[in-house]
């Protein structure tokens, strides 16, 4: 049986687009770091700042950073 994912966490994925991210990669930058779509990238860090309930990628940092996610 699969235990769910605590509220609040984030997937893998998720976790290492917002590390590059924080370290101050750009959106094209970070996909081609993962083999992904850069609107991949785009889209998943808007999922993110939905999850997170801010507006701003600078709140999405500071919200990653008191979440535990980065």
């Amino acid at each position: 049986m699969r235990r769910a994912r605590p509220v609040g966490r984030i997937d893998e994925l998720d976790a290492r687009i917002l590390s590059l991210f924080l370290a101050g990669l750009t959106d094209q930058a970070a996909a081609g770091q993962l083999g992904i779509s850069h609107r991949t990238v785009q889209r998943r860090l808007t999922d993110l700042m939905a999850k997170a309930g801010v507006d701003t990628r600078i709140q999405l940092g500071w919200q990653a950073a008191r979440r535990g996610w980065a």
